[in-house]
Order: C-alpha cells, then sequence, then structure tokens
C-alpha cells in the first residue's frame, strides 16, 4: 500500500468488522478481517512484481494493458487487494456465526442461515460488485477486469451464469446475497480505499477505454491466485483481528515475505563469448579438442541472429549433442526477452531423471547479470521426491516449508518448498519434467492459470518431441500456440522428425490451426526445405521461425555432416526362442554387449527367461516400466555405468533384454541389436544406441565379429507372406499402417528384399519422410519391389490410421483450452466444462491419453505386519526401523512411508478394472497409512516371503511374483470358471 495510508487505517467500522479469513479447531477464535486480507494481498502482489517476476512476464502484462511499467504493477496490487470483494456480501459473512454476529452489530444486516439459498461464490461475488463499480465510473471494458476476479477461485465464470448475475447494474440480487444499500455502500467504500492505496487512481484514464487481451488477462489472473495463496498462509500472515494502522500492515508484509524468501528470477546476463568458447565454459569434462557439430554450430548461431522470442527446432543425430545445443541456445535466447528461467521438458521419468542432473551442472557455471547464482530448480514428475540428484538440492524457506532459509547462500541451486505446493511447480526459475507438464497448460482445468504464468517467463526446451501420437500433438499444438502469444522463445528437439510435423509445430507456434489428418497441408507461408537430393532432405537442420515475422529460405540452416556416419546392417529374424538363442550364441561367442528389444514388457519377460537358460543369470539383464521405481532407477543407473561412453566398467559379455525404455535418451552403446518391428522413427532411435561411441579405432576394442553395426529385425510371425505377419501383441502397441510402412521403407533399402544398410544419420531424414509423408501414397511406397497385395493391405490399415487419429484428435478437443483470444474476449466462459481434477495424476493421464492405470506400492506381508521389500534402502543403504511399515492400524513412520512410496509399480492394463481396485482395498486393510503425506491414496500390494500374491475378483485370480531381476509378472490367471491361462 502506498504512503498515503500509513496512519490509522480510514475506513468505517462497519468495513473493519467483516472477516476474510478464520481459524480452525482450538484456534477459531483467531481471524483476519477482511481490510487486513485486502492489504496482505496487495502488498504481496506488488513484492511479486518488483522483486519476482521475470522480466518477459512484466513485458508480455505491459504491453497486454498498453501502459508503463508503474501502471501495470498498480494495476495487478488493485486487483489483488480487492480479488475478494465478494466477501463484503451477507451471502459470505453468515457463514461464522461468530463473525456475523459482529457484523450484526456494526449495523449490517445478516439474514439467518436458515433463509440462505446457496448464495454465488464469492469470487462470482467479487467480479458482479466490481463490474457494477467500473461501469458507473464509465469503464468501456469493465467484464476485462472483473472477470480476473471472478477467476482467482481458479476457475473462471460460465457465460451463463455472467449473463444471469450481471443484472448488478439494476441491483437485482436479492439482498441475502448483495446487501442492501448499507452493504453496498461498504463494497463502495473497500473499492475506493483500495484504489487509492494501490495507486490505481491516478492511472485511471490509461485502463477505463481500453480492451485487455485475453492472454494479459490469464497473467494478471495467475498473479492474483498466487497473492492470494501467499497472503492466506497464517505461518506467514497470522490471524490477526487487532491490527489498526497502514504502518503496522506493511511492516507485517515485509516480514513475510522475507521469511518466505522466493528467489527471484534469473537475469541472464548477454553471452560474449563465441560457440567453441561458450562450449567449453559451460558444459565441464569436455576434451579440450572437442569441437561443436555442425548442427550444435548453426544452432547456436541462429539463436544469435534472433532479434526477440522465436521457435528454434533443431533435427540432428541421435547422440549429436541436442541437449548442450538447446542449453547454450537458451542462454543466449533469454536475455532478449527477459526469460527467467528454463523449463526442460522429456518423454519419462527415466529421461527427466537422466536431464536433471546435466541442466543442473550447466547451471551451476550460467552467470546471473546480478552478480549472484543462487537459483531455485525442481525436478517435476509424481516420483520426483525419490530422486537423490533432487533430493541433494538444499530446500529453502521457514521451518514449516523445510530448511531455515538462513542456512542457503547465494551460491546454492535450491528447492524452494513454496514451488513444490500442487500446481506450482512451474513456477521454480529452472524446471526438468515429464512433458504432462507442458501438456496439462492446454488442459481446461482448475488453476491453469498457473502454468501458464510460470511457462510465460521462461525458455521452453521440449525433447524428443517426434515421440507424442495425435492425441497428445493436439494438447502440443495448443500449448505451442499459447507460448507463442506469451512471446515464449522455444526449442524443439528430434532426431526423427517429419517434415510435414514440422510445419505443424511452425503453424502452431505462430497461432494457426492444424489442418484435417486427411488433408496435408496446402500453406504456403512456410517454404519447403532444402534437400541434398530428390527424396534425400537436408539432415541435419536447423529451422528458425518467430511468431508473426515473415517466412522464407532463410528460416532453414542446413548443417553439412562431414562424417561418413555408421552403416548398419539390417536383416530378418525369424520370431522363436531357439533361432534368438542361436544367433546371439553365434553372435556373441567372442564376447560382446547385445540388445534384444522387445515392444511389449511379456515378451521381454519371455525372451528374458530363454536366454538367462541359455547364457547364464550373470550374463543378462532385463529392463521395462514393470519394475518398482526404485528398481528402474537401479536399472538405469546400471545401463549406464556398464554400456555408457566410459568404457571402464563395459562387460566381455552381455545381453540386455529390454522394452522400449532402452530407445529413449540413455547414452548407452551395445555392439549389436535384435528388435522388435517399430515404426521407422522407433526403430532408428534404437539404432542409435548400436556402435554410439568410438570405441578404438575402426571400433577395433569391439569384438571381432561386432566391428560392423547389425540390427535384426524381429516380431514378424512369417516373413514370406506379403504383406508380412506382425505378432497380434505387437499391432496393439504400434498401428500396422506404420509397420507396413517402416518396413516398405526399409525394403528400399535392400537390394534383394531381405538384407538392407542404412547410415545413420544421413539416411534418416528420407526413411522418415518415406514413413510418414502423407504426399507418399500406399502405391508409389509400394513400387519398391513389392507384391501387389502389399498396396491392397497397406491402404486399408492406412483408413484405418486415419480414422483412429480423428478420433483421437476429437476426443483430445473435450478438454482442449481455447486458443488465446483477441480482443474484448475475456476469461468468461474460458474454461467451461472443467476438466474435473481430484489429484495430478488423472491430468496427467488425460493429456496422454493412457487410460487409467493402477499404480500399487509393493511391500512384503507377515504375520507382524508390512515390511519393505527386503533390498529396499535409503541411499546411505541403511532400512529406517527395520523397514517396518505396522500393521496398517495406525501411520508408519516417516522415513520407512518414503522408502515405501519408492516401491510403486504400474499394473498390466488388462489388471487396470475396478474389480481389481476394490480387491486390493479389500484385501490390504492398510486404512491409517491414508494418514501418511507418503501414502495417501495409495493402493498396496502386499507380496509373501516368497514374493508371491494374488488378486482375487468376482470373474478371475489372478497370481503374480515380483522379483529385483525380472520385476512385476502374471503367473497365472485362474478364471472363476475354471479355465486356467
Amino acid at each position: 500500500m502506498q504512503k498515503t495510508m500509513m496512519d490509522s487505517i480510514p475506513i468505517s467500522s462497519r468495513a473493519r468488522a467483516l472477516w476474510a479469513k478464520t481459524g480452525g479447531a482450538e484456534e477459531r477464535n483467531l481471524w483476519s478481517p477482511l481490510y487486513v486480507h485486502m492489504v496482505d494481498s496487495a502488498g504481496v502482489a506488488r513484492k511479486l512484481w518488483n522483486e519476482w517476476l521475470p522480466e518477459s512476464v512484466k513485458y508480455q502484462i505491459v504491453n497486454a494493458f498498453g501502459c508503463d511499467d508503474s501502471a501495470t504493477a498498480a494495476l495487478v496490487t488493485w486487483l489483488a487487494g480487492i480479488h475478494d470483494i465478494g466477501k463484503a456480501t451477507p451471502g459470505f459473512q453468515y457463514k461464522v456465526s461468530e463473525r456475523a454476529e459482529l457484523v450484526e452489530q456494526a449495523g449490517l444486516q445478516v439474514p439467518s442461515p436458515r433463509i440462505m439459498n446457496r448464495p454465488p461464490s464469492h469470487a462470482f461475488m467479487s467480479e458482479v460488485i466490481l463490474e457494477d463499480w467500473l461501469d458507473r465510473r464509465g469503464w468501456s471494458c469493465s467484464w476485462t477486469f472483473g472477470c480476473i476476479l471472478g477467476a482467482h477461485h481458479g476457475t473462471t465464470p460460465s457465460s451463463d451464469s455472467v449473463l444471469k448475475g450481471i443484472a448488478s447494474a439494476s441491483r437485482n440480487f436479492p439482498n441475502e446475497n448483495l446487501g442492501d444499500d448499507d452493504w453496498c455502500a461498504v463494497q463502495e467504500e473497500l473499492l475506493d480505499w483500495m484504489f487509492e492505496g494501490s495507486g490505481m487512481a491516478k492511472f485511471e484514464s490509461i485502463f477505463s477505454s481500453s480492451p485487455v487481451p485475453q492472454s494479459g488477462q490469464a497473467l494478471v489472473s495467475a498473479l492474483v491466485i498466487m497473492a492470494d495463496w501467499i497472503a492466506s498462509n497464517s505461518d506467514l500472515f497470522p490471524l490477526d483481528s487487532s491490527i489498526d494502522s497502514c504502518d503496522e500492515l506493511i511492516k507485517r508484509t515485509d516480514a513475510a515475505w522475507a521469511s518466505l524468501s522466493l528467489p527471484p528470477a534469473w537475469q541472464a546476463m548477454p553471452v560474449k563469448e563465441e560457440g567453441q568458447e561458450l562450449f567449453h565454459h559451460r558444459f565441464s569434462g569436455l576434451p579440450k579438442d572437442a569441437s561443436l557439430r555442425p548442427a550444435q554450430e548453426q544452432a547456436l548461431q541462429a539463436a544469435f541472429d534472433m532479434d526477440g522470442p522465436g521457435l528454434l527446432i533443431i533435427e540432428a543425430p541421435m547422440g549429436n549433442g541436442k541437449t548442450e545445443a538447446a542449453l547454450m541456445c537458451s542462454e543466449v535466447m533469454a536475455p532478449k526477452t527477459g526469460a527467467g528461467g528454463i523449463a526442460y521438458l522429456l518423454p519419462t521419468m527415466a529421461t527427466s531423471n537422466a536431464m536433471f542432473k546435466r541442466v543442473k551442472d550447466w547451471l551451476e557455471g550460467v552467470p546471473d547479470s546480478r552478480g549472484r547464482s543462487m537459483q531455485s530448480m525442481r525436478l517435476l514428475h509424481s516420483k520426483a521426491a525419490l530422486n537423490p540428484d533432487y533430493d541433494s538440492l538444499r530446500s529453502w524457506g521457514r521451518t514449516w516449508m523445510g530448511d531455515d532459509a538462513n542456512k542457503c547462500s547465494e551460491e546454492d541451486t535450491i528447492a524452494h518448498q513454496w514451488f513444490s505446493g500442487r500446481k506450482r511447480g512451474l513456477l521454480s526459475s529452472f524446471v526438468v519434467g515429464t512433458v504432462d507438464q507442458l501438456l496439462m497448460a492446454a488442459l481446461k482445468a482448475r488453476h491453469v492459470q498457473l502454468r501458464h504464468l510460470g511457462l510465460a517467463g521462461k525458455v521452453v526446451i521440449i525433447d524428443e518431441v517426434h515421440a507424442y501420437d495425435a492425441y497428445m500433438n493436439v494438447y502440443l499444438d495448443r500449448v505451442l500456440t499459447w507460448l507463442g502469444a506469451y512471446g515464449v522463445p522455444t526449442i524443439l528437439l528430434s532426431a526423427t522428425l517429419p517434415a510435414e510435423r514440422r510445419n505443424e509445430l511452425i503453424h502452431a507456434y505462430r497461432g494457426r490451426d492444424r489442418k484435417p489428418t486427411r488433408r496435408a497441408s496446402k500453406r504456403k507461408d512456410i517454404p519447403e526445405a532444402p534437400r541434398k537430393a530428390p527424396g534425400e532432405p537436408s539432415y541435419p537442420l536447423v529451422t528458425a521461425a518467430t511468431r508473426n515475422g515473415a517466412l522464407d529460405d532463410s528460416m532453414y540452416r542446413v548443417c553439412d555432416d562431414p562424417s561418413t556416419g555408421t552403416n548398419v546392417i539390417i536383416e530378418r529374424l525369424e520370431d522363436d526362442d531357439a533361432t534368438l538363442v542361436a544367433q546371439l550364441e553365434d553372435l556373441l561367442s567372442d564376447g560382446g554387449c547385445a540388445c534384444v528389444l522387445r515392444d511389449t514388457v511379456s515378451r521381454a519377460q519371455s525372451a528374458y527367461e530363454q536366454l538367462k537358460t541359455a547364457f547364464g543369470d550373470s550374463c543378462v539383464k532385463l529392463v521395462h516400466s514393470r519394475f518398482i521405481a526404485v528398481d528402474r532407477m537401479e536399472n538405469d543407473a546400471e545401463l549406464l555405468r556398464l554400456l555408457g561412453p566410459d568404457p571402464a566398467n563395459r562387460p566381455g559379455k552381455l545381453i540386455v533384454v529390454g522394452t522400449q525404455v532402452i530407445e529413449q535418451s540413455l547414452d548407452i552403446d551395445f555392439d549389436v541389436m535384435i528388435t522388435d518391428v517399430a515404426p521407422i522413427d522407433l526403430l532408428l532411435q534404437r539404432m542409435g544406441r548400436l556402435h554410439r561411441h568410438e570405441r578404438g579405432e575402426n571400433q577395433g576394442q569391439r569384438p571381432e565379429k561386432l566391428r560392423q553395426a547389425r540390427c535384426f529385425i524381429t516380431g514378424i510371425e512369417d516373413w514370406a507372406t506379403a504383406p508380412p505377419k506382425v505378432n497380434g501383441g505387437i499391432e496393439k502397441v504400434y498401428h500396422p499402417a506404420m509397420l507396413l510402412r517402416s518396413l516398405l521403407s526399409l525394403r528400399a533399402k535392400s537390394t534383394d528384399g531381405g538384407t538392407a544398410m542404412v547410415n545413420l544419420p544421413h539416411d534418416i531424414a528420407g526413411l522418415v519422410e518415406q514413413t510418414y509423408s502423407r504426399s507418399i501414397a500406399a502405391e508409389e511406397l509400394c513400387d519398391a519391389g513389392a507384391a501387389p497385395e502389399w498396396v491392397h493391405a497397406l491402404q486399408s490399415a492406412e483408413e484405418e490410421l486415419e480414422k483412429t487419429k480423428e478420433n483421437k484428435q476429437f476426443k483430445a478437443n473435450t478438454w482442449l483450452l481455447s486458443k488465446p483470444q483477441k480482443g474484448t474476449q475475456s476469461l468468461i466462459g474460458w474454461l467451461n466444462e472443467t476438466f474435473s481434477l481430484s489429484d495430478e495424476t488423472k491430468a496427467r493421464a488425460a493429456v496422454r491419453d493412457s487410460g487409467d492405470t493402477v499404480e500399487v506400492i509393493a511391500v512384503q506381508v507377515g504375520n507382524d505386519g508390512f515390511t519393505l521389500l527386503p533390498w529396499v534402502t535409503d541411499i546411505k543403504g541403511s532400512r529406517p526401523c527395520q523397514g517396518y511399515l505396522g500393521d496398517g492400524s495406525e501411520a508408519p513412520d516417516d522415513e520407512v512411508a518414503r522408502l515405501a512410496a519408492s516401491c510403486t509399480v504400474s499394473l498390466p492394463f488388462w489388471l487396470s478394472s475396478e474389480q481389481v481396485i476394490d480387491a486390493l482395498e479389500t484385501k490390504s486393510q492398510a486404512l491409517r497409512w491414508q494418514e501418511s503425506r507418503w501414502l495417501q491414496g495409495q493402493l498396496v500390494l502386499a507380496f509373501d516371503s516368497n514374493l508371491d500374491t494374488v488378486i482375487e475378483t468376482k470373474d478371475a485370480i489372478y497370481r503374480m511374483h515380483y522379483s529385483r531381476k525380472a520385476g512385476l509378472e502374471l503367473v497365472e490367471t485362474v478364471r472363476k470358471k475354471g479355465d486356467a491361462q
């Protein structure tokens, strides 16, 4: 509040009597008046604007409102200060009888609860009261301001409710809702008081005649929500009804802000170093002679050449340094826009975990223009608390939020506890997480504004951008549209991006709609990317596009790769156990590290059992998604230790059997690969783990038989048919049309219809184009020596695929946030039919179209109760309380419960039913676990001493087993009719 209100608070006794916050239980006698909460919220908003908000967000808000910084700061302060004006109504004040009596004693009539008929929410009443007040002052677009107040609880008013209630101009609300003339006088008194105190009065002429773009409303709405949440925290702002001067209120805000200690946004310094110098300064451990690769060099130059925000797409082979390029580019782009941090999003928890340490290490060497390097950082996914690198970050905040803030120094990268709350993670300056955290910014969900505020102040990096299906792409495209509207520098990374998909991403960032699935885009504003020759797109390739600028040939930067690349021989392999064993026995006769990659967990587990019998337990390792979380992390770490760039721990002979977890972003290197058939981009990703690193001159350190990279494709039941018959389980994972097109594109690389030769990286772009380009018809693709039956089979499969894509896109649109609107469009109706969320798990499923899978905590059960699985320990190797979790009749020890939370595993999708959930809830009887912050809402799957368990439903009995080496296995299914499967 301004100095003009420093002494006594110039409001009436009636206004002072209104309450805003009350205590619970034994603190029920404590309360804070409405005027106190108004000043608290206004003060926090001013602090957020002056000391926390990134410059890029300030610019967006200032630009949206068409005024300067001081005017916009006053506006944000004012709106935060009056967001709860709807509590100055009898429809709110009656809710606490003790407080209502004091209000009546002050001269305001409060109706009895008996006659109240569910009055409108105070957020809605705030909107109505403000719009009426602004209308009477002659503001032309009052609704674009009022809706910000109406949205402060996360949902925006629907059009219908506003239309019914907007008759407030004639005071057409029932007295018990809005109040009589005395109530209206108090409302006006508080509005006038805050209007003057916030400094808004002197800027009224600026705001009274102009509409506010929807994007600006969303950002200010988020700031109001933040200010309200912070000001409502009684640890920071204790409930106090005795404050009688504005000086006390201002000191109260200063003390709370100092205690909260939100780290200010990053202020990146303009990069002065040349590319090579920057490369070596930012990434420690590089060889002295390491130099930028062509794609890195061109991407960095494109970032330097950008005058402002834009979209940068880096297409380069696996292991080509796209991560380092993206981080360097983000450092170049951030100071040009005032971005206050970075969000790095990846497909999976495993890839996010691996990336977190890399980004953290990079961040520690990045300077801040204020001469300080303290930054807030978060790992965003459902198991983030279990990541040791993230857990090692110091917490920042008061005791109620973590460690004492004074124990941290300005040189720390810290995990501020305020950002750990639900929906707040993206507000941290630096974020590494799963892509669903980004996609939820396009989901009609409560408080989605907070996600927008977090993203609007960052450089956003999206890795593996090719890896998302038609459903997820709908959300990704809409997020890109909002990022473009906010002027967010955005970097997309891919090794295998189809050209048509690249164009869709550019259109999305520039605010254009995607074209219907069945038709290729005919837009002329994106020139075709350069080609090396007909049928050979340029690759690697860097593309730079701005939101509104013209697009021409200069948007593309061809990255001439002088390397010869790696030739991979691709051969067919029959899909049976005997052939698999015999082939590996021959390949590994002199040792070597092989990968057997299966498309389903059941196929991987079956292959593992066969190979373990043939080669011995010590030579075969299994990795897939159906291990408990702590074992999955251990598996990833072990793979990196054994098969990473460092050859020190590389075994003489090893077979890794795994699923798709191997293909995404793990820097591991195999001598030979046997893989199930998959879409070509995934096959290429998998082959990118072949001969990934130079092992001596001409790969001379590899076994002689394996110095030539070889990949065997299996998963085909009969190679002789036309087209080949694919395993039925694989077709449930990947659509037949994409499998057929992929096989045809490889066939074109073969000389005899069988063995093919593919060069990585030089053949990547051409193969991806052949497979994914809608301009290449089935007949043209089948010309590569295929039998006529191919054409009919492929055409039929493609028709089905298009229908599937259309259905997915239609389904995704159900909860899709609308595009940012211009003109006088407000947030009213913005979140109509809001997605109903009880927790973020459902939101993540909503943007991934993953369905409801059942996740359980795996524990052991005995006569004395539940214990952790025998090998589960903390990062120091200890087991608190000997791993004992109790018998379920009381909440377990917090540290043991935390370890138990690291033992989650998802059941197979066909076991994710209401019957199974009911059976687990009935069986476990761990009722008091709901009191644990780690175990609340979790289902328990209890194993006996042999690690066996049974789930019995009314229809079937499922016998399961868990082991550290094989994960969760379904041993037997017995239908109640008696037939075992």
